[in-house]
């Protein structure tokens, strides 16, 4: 009975890591879309508009090669379990905010490019990052009883996407564009095993803490992506993309000690990983005789049909232990805008904002999810035209997410604060010609 609740909680902690997906990060592929507020469905002309909106390489002369490296640094916080003493030696516990460390920037890259093959028609390839996040949390879970024991939580999640659009003109205003998306996800979470008194974690003969390793990867080949451009008007472009859900059934190890011997051991792991449904659509509309360039884009996501519930495998001694774990995500969207001017011929200033509703709701809030509520997202950049062939960009973004949370139930992490702050960098190179 008590092997079986170990894999049983096992299978909740593999389900908790892969809930940082429930935020996408906006502007990865291109610095010009970075700093105006992860807008780019309706004027891309760089590579980065393969995951955007591949009609957009309708807009390149005959090559286009396009080269972007996304740092991203975040701090999340949730509040975990404490375990206390009164003065009369009863113990009680209480829900307490913990801000993780502050982790070594990330570097998410891209590379694609796109060539013009017929007057009419443009191919292209690309690979990108789709998700990529993680946590790195440290606490003490029991200070009085245990002022030795410290608890570190290591959890990280990417999905990875390689792309071959094509991009046809059908009129002189519109073109339509379609992508086939090979997608591969890789994840692990270390973390202790949830239980009750003294501490609130498994402890073995040692008063140890339990800390699984889990490892699970794995692939999908059936992802498609297609957009549509038109410009009704000279000065007016209007984007319409839409990217097909993607399922990757993963694979992998989880190894925790045996706690009757304390030797290692490795349970084969199955879970399925899903990207939703995401329509996107918007505009750009330029001024004072092209210098001023005003976009926006909305975003979609169809995370409610993906993650009403997540199922998760592991075995032991050929036995299979299966753990349907209920996550009851809603739709989330993204509000975006953005602005550019043209100082010069050379220098382009930018601007933007993101306002972007989270997945999760309130009562299944966890560990490695992205905290409740809204998030808020500003972004400054910087474009150089270094040569007729070669642009260059810079992008800075920060964004905030913070709830709190008044009710521990028994899906969530707890009552108390959970948020997430971000700082990122964008810096991408474009050769056209």
């Amino acid at each position: 009975m008590k092997t079986r609740c170990i894999v049983i909680g096992i299978c909740m902690l593999v389900g908790a890591g892969k809930a940082a997906a429930s935020n996408e990060l906006n502007g990865l592929f291109d610095a010009r879309s970075t700093g105006m507020g992860g807008t780019g469905v309706a004027f891309l002309d760089s590579a980065g508009a393969i995951p955007t909106n591949p009609a957009l390489l309708e807009q390149i002369d005959t090559f286009t090669l396009t080269a972007n490296a996304f740092l991203i640094s975040s701090q999340p916080e949730r509040p975990y379990p404490i375990y206390h003493l009164d003065a009369s030696g009863r113990r009680y516990r209480t829900y307490e905010t913990i801000r993780s460390d502050v982790e070594a920037p990330a570097v998410l890259p891209f590379l694609g490019g796109a060539f013009r093959i017929l007057d009419r028609v443009v191919v292209g390839a690309a690979l990108y990052p789709v998700i990529g996040q993680g946590t790195h949390a440290t606490y003490r879970p029991a200070p009085d009883e245990f002022p030795d024991l410290e608890i570190t939580n290591d959890a990280g999640l990417g999905f990875f996407e390689g792309s071959v659009p094509v991009s046809v003109r059908i009129l002189d205003n519109l073109s339509l564009g379609l992508s086939w998306r090979v997608t591969y996800m890789t994840q692990f979470v270390e973390t202790v095993q949830p239980g009750g008194p003294p501490a609130g974690v498994l402890l073995d003969v040692n008063n140890q803490p339990l800390a699984p390793e889990i490892k699970v990867t794995g692939w999908n080949f059936s992802g498609l992506q297609a957009g549509v451009l038109y410009a009704p008007i000279p000065d007016l472009r209007l984007g319409l993309s839409y990217r097909s859900k993607v399922t990757v059934d993963g694979e992998g190890t989880t190894t925790v000690a045996d706690l009757n011997t304390g030797l290692p051991m490795e349970l084969p792991t199955r879970q399925s990983f899903t990207n939703p449904h995401a329509f996107r659509i918007g505009l750009a509309a330029s001024l004072l005789e092209g210098k001023l360039l005003l976009t926006q884009d909305f975003k979609y996501l169809m995370y409610a049909e993906s993650w009403e519930t997540l199922e998760t495998t592991t075995v032991r001694n050929g036995v299979e232990s299966v753990n349907v774990r209920e996550l009851n995500w809603t739709d989330a969207f993204n509000i975006h805008l953005g602005v550019e001017y043209n100082v010069s011929d050379v220098v382009s200033l930018r601007g933007g904002y993101i306002l972007a509703t989270t997945a999760t709701p309130e009562a299944f809030a966890q560990a490695f999810m992205a905290p409740p509520g809204l998030s808020h997202l500003g972004s400054v950049g910087l474009g150089i035209n270094a040569m007729e062939t070669l642009s260059l960009d810079a992008a800075f973004a920060y964004v905030a997410v913070s709830s709190r949370v008044y009710e521990a139930t028994p899906e969530n992490a707890g009552a108390g604060y959970y948020a997430s702050y971000a700082a990122q960098l964008a810096l991408s190179a474009t050769y056209h010609n």
